[in-house]
């Protein structure tokens, strides 16, 4: 089942957004990424840009010492994609984000309500389109199109 869906980094950029962070927490998050859309339903899974290549920059840090994270800048062509609506206001998208490290108490999703400050000057990241899996005995990320029960899902017409 795919968890969540979103821009996955390898371990160079990791190590880069983790040095850029000014104030460290004591729980580094477990996965460095950035959330297009958690529990995507059927037609919610963009099997159409997964394994793909995409920059995106970093604009804006935050840190109210229980979350600390960086705002996103996503490329136009992606923003169809990002489906991540705040739970409270289905209308709302969530703040494009990565949320680095936490206090113990946290969880990586309060990010997102953070006061980004604007960075002096953005920085320039390159992830790849992917999908958290979650099965009974494993949690991996892919980048291959996702299939379950040997069927392919296919992202219907709507860009929603």
């Amino acid at each position: 089942m795919v968890s969540y869906e979103g821009i996955f980094f390898n371990k160079e950029t990791i190590s880069l957004i983790q040095q850029l962070e000014p104030k460290k927490l004591s729980r580094t998050n477990d996965e460095i990424h950035c959330t297009f859309k958690y529990h995507p339903t059927d037609d919610q899974i963009f099997n159409e840009i997964v394994g793909k290549e995409f920059e995106l920059y970093l604009i804006g840090y935050a840190n109210d010492e229980k979350n600390s994270g960086f705002k996103v800048s996503l490329p136009d062509e992606l923003m169809k994609y990002y489906i991540n609506y705040h739970e409270e206001n289905p209308t709302l998208l969530k703040t494009p984000h990565i949320t680095v490290s936490l206090s113990e108490d946290a969880i990586p999703m309060a990010t997102k309500d953070l006061n980004f400050l604007p960075l002096e000057k953005p920085i320039k990241l390159t992830g790849k389109f992917g999908f958290y899996i979650k099965e009974k005995d494993k949690e991996y990320i892919s980048f291959e199109p996702y299939t379950q029960n040997n069927l392919l899902y296919k992202r219907k017409n709507s860009t929603k």
